[in-house]
């Protein structure tokens, strides 16, 4: 794979929807993934970032003592200094979702210093948004300076890091891209994140049945992956339609990735139009989908797999005045269930001027949050922290951590990791639909459907 051009663009991408990635990160949130909370903490396109010191704390956040249990007379790790690496896409496409990331660490870090953890130093490395030789020369840089652990996104720069991940022995996290397929099971390397489309589907076909009993007929719109993606993904998707009780329509299309012009592909769905119309697309295309539908005057349910600013502003509109109805592990800022949901977003807004906390954010507080409960693992056995055989250790004792995501009004959510995938079991995810501004929950559900409940 190149790394110039815009055919390396395109065989990016399409890597990336192969792998299960795309509006995980390498696209979702548009561009999806990255990181720096702000300027201050970016590389200006240098490989290397800056080192963020964790602050002094802060009013109430001394409060996540107290909603974790945290035992105050407990190996915490108070007062000792703790260097993690973060390798996150500071420019490029998906560098707005950078900032997201950054800003949900950088808030992690300061609600761990004040509950009595240690001094986190996060620095931050730019693999300028899927950018693999930026990728390489971080995961060399963070191996010579002999770093445990990272936070990663992209799939751990579409997977060209998790070689040097294993042989660096660097204990990661990655909350933006997961593990997709391609990198399930790898040595140090964990997804917390569901694996889109496939993941939602039992749950996406528990809604439909439950929402139109008698409409049965299914089909998809797909960015065109390539093989073997293609054929993997349309195998599932079908073996999930028969298991769901529903019918196949027939129709299973493929659409240029980052495609803007739907023209072509609007007479075939007409022409076999399915009653639920699952959109596999990701990034601006599901906005511009919506918006040409309406005149194209499809009237099939679409039913999409990432909610996105980029999304809303192509959709030109249609969003907010059709709505938008999609499925994934979205974090519900405005509808924080959870004790721990409810302090990180008001926590968040705080410190971000009001904003509300994206997926992005939400899931890498909870990967830095994770990171600590990992920490004390270790140090009440007596070990080394900044060993990331370890730490990797330690998390595999109980693959379940805890989340923003789940839980109820007296309960902290958490979510489960899988041993041998090392992608997650059990996560919470829903169908949503966004129209005139607002988000509202249809459904919850974790994998293969599990514990599906009505909102």
């Amino acid at each position: 794979m190149s790394d110039k051009g815009e055919g390396t663009n395109r065989s990016r991408r399409e890597f990336l929807r192969r792998a299960g990635l795309l509006g995980a990160a390498g696209v979702i949130a548009p561009g999806l993934l990255a990181a720096c909370g702000s300027s201050k903490k970016s590389s200006s396109g240098s490989t290397s970032g800056t080192t963020a010191a964790a602050g002094s704390g802060g009013a109430a956040t001394g409060d996540l003592a107290s909603i974790l249990k945290i035992d105050p007379n407990g190996k915490n790790g108070k007062g000792v200094d703790w260097n993690l690496a973060s390798v996150l896409a500071l420019t490029g496409s998906g560098s707005y979702y950078g900032k997201t990331m950054t800003s949900g660490i950088a808030l992690a870090v300061k609600h761990i210093n004040a509950a009595g953890g240690p001094n986190i130093n996060v620095k931050y490395w730019d693999h300028k948004s899927g950018d693999a030789a930026a990728g390489k020369q971080a995961m060399n840089e963070i191996g010579a300076a002999k770093y445990p652990a990272k936070l990663a996104s992209y799939g751990d720069d579409i997977y060209v890091m998790l070689d040097d991940t294993a042989k660096y022995k660097v204990f990661t996290l990655d909350g933006g891209g997961g593990t997709g397929t391609a990198g399930q099971g790898k040595p140090y390397f964990w997804g917390t994140r569901a694996i889109t489309p496939n993941d939602t589907l039992p749950g996406v076909f528990q809604w439909w049945k439950s929402q139109s009993p008698d409409k049965k007929k299914v089909g998809v719109v797909v960015w065109d992956a390539g093989e073997p993606g293609n054929s993997t993904f349309k195998t599932d998707f079908l073996a999930k339609v028969q298991a769901a009780g529903l019918e196949f329509n027939g129709l299973f299309e493929f659409v240029p990735i980052g495609n803007q012009d739907f023209s072509s592909v609007f007479p075939k769905i007409k022409a076999n139009e399915p009653d639920l119309l699952c959109l596999g697309v990701y990034g601006q295309d599901p906005g511009s989908f919506l918006n040409q539908s309406v005149t194209a005057g499809l009237k099939a349910q679409t039913m999409g797999f990432e909610f996105t600013p980029d999304g809303v502003n192509a959709s030109k509109g249609s969003y907010d005045k059709v709505g938008w109805t999609f499925s994934y592990d979205y974090f519900d800022a405005g509808n924080p269930v959870s004790p721990l949901a409810k302090f990180f977003v008001e926590e968040y807004k705080k410190d971000n001027g009001g904003t509300p906390p994206d997926f992005y954010a939400a899931n890498f507080y909870e990967n830095t949050l994770v990171m600590w409960e990992v920490i004390r693992r270790v140090l009440a056995k007596g070990g080394d922290i900044n060993d990331g055989t370890q730490l990797d250790q330690a998390l595999q004792e109980n693959l379940t951590v805890v989340s923003v995501y789940a839980g109820d009004a007296s309960t902290v959510g958490t979510y489960t990791l899988d041993p041998k995938t090392h992608s997650v079991s059990k996560r919470e995810m829903g169908v949503f639909q966004y129209k005139g501004g607002k988000v509202t929950p249809f459904s919850f559900f974790g994998i293969g459907g599990e514990g599906y409940r009505k909102a």
